[in-house]
């Protein structure tokens, strides 16, 4: 399952973002999880990955050394053509009730 995993900074202390610099660089993904894509935005306010992982639990594995300097947001996401079948299908249902 792929979902999109967005983060702000929540302690933008130096001493926080020391600490935080420190466990990412010893940090390694957690079984399961597979970065797909992994960003920074531009005015370093936070960023956000796009991670593929077996079950919602390793995305939990994943965010959680970082909860102390980091609030995340981490969204399944589907490709944009599957989506758009499945609103096709809900359009479908929905006509057959009129």
């Amino acid at each position: 399952m792929l979902f999109h995993v967005s983060w702000e900074f929540v302690d933008t202390t130096e001493e926080g973002n020391r600490r935080a610099l420190q466990v990412f660089q010893n940090w390694q993904p957690p079984a399961g999880a597979e970065f797909k894509g992994f960003y920074a935005f531009a005015d370093n306010s936070g960023g956000f990955a796009i991670i593929e992982a077996d079950a919602a639990a390793t995305i939990a594995r994943t965010t959680a050394p970082f909860i102390p300097w980091l609030r995340f947001t981490a969204t399944p996401i589907i490709p944009i053509e599957e989506s758009a079948a499945i609103s096709a299908e809900a359009e479908g249902f929905l006509d057959s009730i009129g």
